[in-house]
């Protein structure tokens, strides 16, 4: 089993750089089957295919593989600095850093995960970063328990183009999160956590103690989780946010009545029920 890499060790500056990264090579211009080569893929379709997946990884304080952390890293240099591989003039235009920001950032990466990337440091997470206590992970050989009633109930349809991905419910309210999306990378990591901050606000007011909510993340680990306990830790990490940045991200009530619902590329969120909008609704 390729070993984990622990992500706690970036900064959200970090993740966000090797995350702008990784998505250029959504692009559809060019061969490049050299790059395709060099990230250890068999084809471009299995390369742009990936490139969600790789991004989501960037989402949180998980841990990663080595090889998925080579991939980031690899597709963010050859991206920023290669024009006959990668965009170097385009760099800018599209991600929103300038060169010395990049290389600024990109030289902290490097220091820190490169030697672990590739072999020449052991500093590797034993078993991936540790669960905290108010998240407890579901096994994936029973989170199909969760996911088929979920496609079921809400005729859930995942795909980067086509959208609504849910059919939603009634009552229920829609936000619209493009504005964060939009902004630059301050507006964006600050318009994120004030998502995440708020919800936790609105999930600790209308849930007992000794409540919990079951959290889907598409194609990664489903958790059991209570928002009261979470609330309470001096430095807390969520292990999967409510705000969609990267995949799609769910937070449900046991019996899936209400919940929230984010979309990552729609750059939208539903939140189910009037009991659970959180304080930047007007419901």
């Amino acid at each position: 089993m390729d070993a984990l890499v622990d992500l706690s060790l970036l900064t959200r500056a970090e993740r966000e750089l090797l995350r702008a990264g990784v998505m250029e090579w959504e692009r559809p211009e060019g061969d490049r089957a050299e790059v395709v080569r060099l990230l250890g893929y068999g084809d471009r379709q299995e390369l742009q295919s990936d490139v969600v997946r790789l991004a989501g990884l960037l989402a949180s304080d998980r841990s990663a593989s080595r090889r998925d952390c080579r991939r980031l890293l690899l597709a963010t240099e050859l991206a920023f600095a290669s024009e006959t591989l990668g965009w170097a003039r385009d760099w800018e235009a599209d991600t929103g850093y300038t060169d010395h920001d990049t290389v600024t950032v990109l030289r902290d990466i490097q220091e820190r995960i490169a030697g672990i990337v590739y072999g020449v440091d052991d500093r590797l997470a034993e078993t991936g970063l540790p669960v905290p206590p108010a998240w407890e992970p579901i096994s994936m050989e029973v989170d199909d328990a969760y996911w088929d009633p979920f496609y079921q109930r809400f005729d859930f349809r995942p795909s980067m183009y086509h959208w609504p991905a849910i059919t939603e419910p009634e009552p229920s309210l829609t936000i619209d999160l493009g504005p964060i999306f939009a902004g630059g990378h301050a507006q964006f990591g600050a318009g994120a956590a004030a998502i995440n901050s708020l919800a936790l606000v609105a999930l600790t007011r209308v849930l007992d103690s000794d409540t919990s909510l079951v959290v889907l993340d598409w194609q990664h680990q489903s958790y059991r989780f209570w928002p009261q306990l979470f609330a309470c830790q001096a430095d807390p990490r969520w292990a999967t946010t409510v705000f969609p940045n990267g995949d799609y991200y769910i937070f449900l009530s046991e019996d899936m009545s209400t919940g929230t619902f984010g979309h990552p590329w729609e750059q939208r969120s539903v939140c189910s029920g009037n009991r659970w909008c959180p304080p930047w609704c007007r419901c």
